[in-house]
C-alpha cells in the first residue's frame, strides 16, 4: 500500500542523561528486554459514573512519573546511581535533586524533569549468572512527549496540529 510508512526503532539510540551536583552522566549498560519504563504517577483522567447513570471525569494535571532503569550488573551506571542516591540520602536539603532527560533518538519520544531523584535502590542479587539491577527514579512534574518511530503523513500532521500539537519537521514524510 502506498500510504504505509515504514518505521524504525534502534534501542542503542535511546539515551538517559542525568545532571546532578555539577556532574553529568549518560547511562549505559542496559539489560536485555525492557530497559526503561516510565509510568505516570496519577492517571490523566478518571471517569465517574453514578448509580443513576450520570457521569463525569476528574482531570489530573500531575505529570510526575516513576521511571525504572534496568541495568546489567556490569553497568558502570550502577555506581553513579548509587553515589547519587547516597549523596541525596545524606543531604539535609535538596542539593542532590537532579535533572533527567530520557530520549529515543531514533523516534520522537522524550521525557524531562529538572526535579528528579533516586526513589528505589535495586535488590542485591548475586547468582551464578548475569543479573539485572532495577533502579527507580522519580521525575517530579515531568514534561515530554510520547511519540512514535515513523514519519507522519500530511493527514496525521494536520490532525495533530488541529489539536494544538506540534510536529517537528523532521518527522513529516
Amino acid at each position: 500500500m502506498a500510504d504505509q510508512l515504514l518505521g524504525s526503532y534502534t534501542p542503542e539510540e535511546v539515551t538517559v542523561v542525568i545532571s546532578v551536583g555539577g556532574q553529568v552522566h549518560t547511562v549505559t549498560g542496559y539489560a536485555e528486554g525492557t530497559f526503561i519504563s516510565a509510568t505516570r504517577v496519577v492517571q490523566a483522567a478518571e471517569a465517574f459514573q453514578g448509580s443513576d447513570n450520570t457521569g463525569g471525569r476528574v482531570k489530573r494535571r500531575n505529570t510526575s512519573r516513576r521511571v525504572t532503569l534496568s541495568l546489567t550488573q556490569f553497568s558502570k551506571s550502577n555506581n553513579f546511581l548509587q553515589a547519587w542516591q547516597a549523596a541525596d540520602e545524606g543531604a539535609s536539603r535538596n542539593q542532590f535533586i537532579g535533572s533527567v532527560l530520557i530520549k529515543d533518538n531514533s523516534g520522537s519520544t522524550k521525557m524531562f524533569s529538572n526535579q528528579a531523584f533516586v526513589e528505589m535502590v535495586p535488590d542485591v542479587v548475586l547468582s551464578n549468572t548475569a543479573d539485572q539491577r532495577d533502579w527507580g527514579l522519580f521525575l517530579f512534574n515531568s514534561t515530554g512527549e510520547l511519540g512514535g518511530n515513523t514519519q507522519l503523513d500530511q493527514a496525521t500532521v494536520a490532525a495533530i496540529e488541529g489539536l494544538g500539537g506540534f510536529v517537528d519537521p523532521a518527522w513529516v514524510a
